[in-house]
């Protein structure tokens, strides 16, 4: 691992509270900012009265997710005390989004920069860690944020393997920090999900017989050239846990607009998510959405649910696979097309699926059948005969409430609304309560996930076990419960 230096000029010095942050800042030559005319920091929640209270923030991971979500809806609650980021191109570019908004509000405008993310974690004054790096790094900073005192927000998939999640779910019991998964479809979208969720635990479509998730299929790509990782990329440092390989990237940019366009297909940015190397494809891109949302309803979010049979009825791969492993390293390698059928002990089907718009008539969301009738859910709509019936019949007091580990949850104002996930989280931060999106219920769906694609990925049919997060006497199954990390990027507890 490389040393603890920051990317570019040294780090503020370490600090010992957020009121010695403001003061250290306050100190600093005007030449320092890009802004002058200090005032004391305003207040953006309703319990975070002080300025005193509220949080310093630090950023690990600086894509789609902190320029969409994850700095402006933090730094409504406190300031940003510094930003890691193993591409300095992207590390500037988020030091300028959270510039902007100290500006608007005052702050200082000086924060730590840092290419390796230990520096950040050791500040003393940071109070909370919001992690959107790519996804095989996330089990080993969220433990290491929470062994530093940090209070953690991690985008989903919280994990690479199943014993990722038995890992960070020690590190909290030891520890006692707080933790939220960013897997808003709880809190937010007009709270379409949220009644889903009631509407099917209040017996809305009978007796429950299937599920529908939709959820898309990986992208392909075409042979990837070798070449020179870009300059400003740490490609050894970006690579962390995962085994080692060469660096490729297309030539030529395909997407050019749309959600995180600007990038060429490569191994990093936002393409490393359709490698199994680094990510779980759509099944733990879209599924830690919908199969989320899916068993959040059926209330299955718990070890006592029973054995899970796990059945690949149709799987294409872009590439041949031997063993559960792709024989080629030069292109994206996730499932393109699946359709998997997954039976619950009490005989209820989930049936995860790139998509039903042929025999079911939509691409993404999840469809909820019953012996009553059925209705679906994406993040647009929430349609069905059930949903017609709520204004005569509507849900009783409480349901939604009732959902989460916390019942407290909708009582805070904007509950639905576009940052309330993370509102959510500041406020629990607070509270010392357990966040709508904790990480064992969180753990719980991302396993099964993780079971779907070892069943695609074999090839064959698989029973898997939530008491013990195994495969039974399967043993080429289990030996995908966790994997050989590379030397210097352990993950330990």
């Amino acid at each position: 691992m490389n040393t603890k230096s920051p990317a570019s000029s040294p780090s503020p010095a370490r600090q010992s509270s957020r009121r010695s942050f403001l003061k250290a800042a306050s100190a600093l030559p005007v030449a320092a900012y890009l802004g002058s005319g200090l005032r004391a920091r305003p207040a953006f929640s309703a319990n975070f009265q002080s300025p005193n209270e509220q949080p310093v923030v630090g950023f690990i991971g600086t894509g789609i997710r902190y320029h969409t979500y994850h700095c402006r809806q933090a730094l409504k609650f406190g300031p940003c005390g510094g930003i890691a980021d193993c591409d300095s191109v992207q590390l500037g570019r988020a030091q300028q989004a959270a510039v902007d908004i100290h500006r608007e509000r005052d702050w200082p405008l000086v924060m730590g920069l840092y290419e390796d993310y230990r520096g950040l974690l050791d500040r003393s004054d940071i109070d909370v860690i919001v992690i959107g790096s790519v996804d095989h790094w996330h089990t080993k900073m969220v433990i290491d944020a929470l062994k530093a005192g940090k209070d953690v927000y991690c985008e989903k998939p919280l994990t690479l393997t199943i014993r990722e999640g038995q890992q960070i779910e020690q590190a909290l019991q030891q520890t006692g920090r707080v933790m939220q998964v960013g897997t808003q479809q709880r809190t937010e979208f007009d709270q379409r999900f949220v009644q889903a969720a009631a509407m099917l635990r209040d017996g809305r479509v009978g007796d429950v017989q299937r599920l529908t998730v939709c959820i898309g299929g990986s992208r392909e790509s075409g042979p990837l050239p070798k070449v020179d990782p870009p300059k400003w990329l740490n490609w050894e440092l970006w690579q962390g846990q995962t085994p080692w390989h060469d660096y490729r990237q297309a030539s030529e940019i395909v997407d050019q607009k749309g959600w995180g366009a600007g990038f060429p297909f490569s191994r990093a940015h936002r393409y490393y998510r359709w490698f199994y190397e680094y990510s779980g494809g759509k099944l733990t891109d879209w599924g830690a959405h919908h199969v989320d949302i899916a068993m959040w309803a059926l209330d299955k979010l718990r070890r006592d649910i029973g054995p899970i049979t796990i059945e690949p009825i149709e799987v294409v791969h872009p590439v041949e696979f031997k063993d559960g492993y792709p024989t080629q390293d030069d292109r994206f390698n996730c499932a393109t097309k699946f359709k998997v059928k997954c039976t619950f002990a009490d005989g209820i089907e989930m049936f995860v699926r790139d998509n039903a718009q042929d025999d079911l008539g939509f691409e993404n969301g999840i469809m909820f059948e019953g012996t009553k009738g059925r209705f679906l859910v994406n993040r647009g709509k929430i349609v069905g005969r059930p949903v017609e019936e709520l204004p005569d019949h509507p849900l009783p007091t409480g349901a939604y409430a009732a959902l989460y580990e916390e019942p407290t949850t909708p009582d805070l104002g904007g509950f639905g609304s576009e940052g309330y996930h993370m509102k959510n989280f500041m406020e629990c931060i607070k509270t010392r309560k357990t966040p709508a999106s904790d990480v064992a219920s969180h753990n719980r769906m991302l396993n099964v996930c993780h079971a779907i694609n070892v069943a695609m990925r074999l090839g064959r049919t698989l029973t898997f076990y939530p008491e013990n997060d195994t495969f039974g006497n399967d043993q080429q199954a289990n030996a995908f419960i966790e994997r050989e990390q590379r030397k210097g990027y352990e993950i330990t507890v």
